[in-house]
């Protein structure tokens, strides 16, 4: 009987996960059919001006890290 339910409850699950990645299949499928080139160099666009202000913050975050270590006196540091 066990067999019988751990069977069922895997198929349900296979199913269910299928019948989920089907529909994001149809989906995407559609949103592909609807891009062209002027929607495609705009996301990349967006993309790449994302990445420079992500970099540029890390840089920043880096430089006054680099500046607040020199304002600490030594001796400050030391327990």
């Amino acid at each position: 009987m066990k067999k019988g339910i751990t069977i069922g409850f895997s198929m349900l699950i296979i199913a269910i996960i299928l019948w989920i990645a089907y529909g994001l299949y149809i989906g995407f499928e559609e949103i592909i059919k609807a891009l062209n080139i002027v929607t495609a160099i705009l996301t990349g666009l967006i993309a790449v001006g994302f990445l420079v202000l992500l970099v540029s913050i890390i840089f920043e975050q880096r430089n006054d890290t680099k500046k607040m270590k020199q304002k600490i006196k030594k001796e400050d540091l030391e327990p």
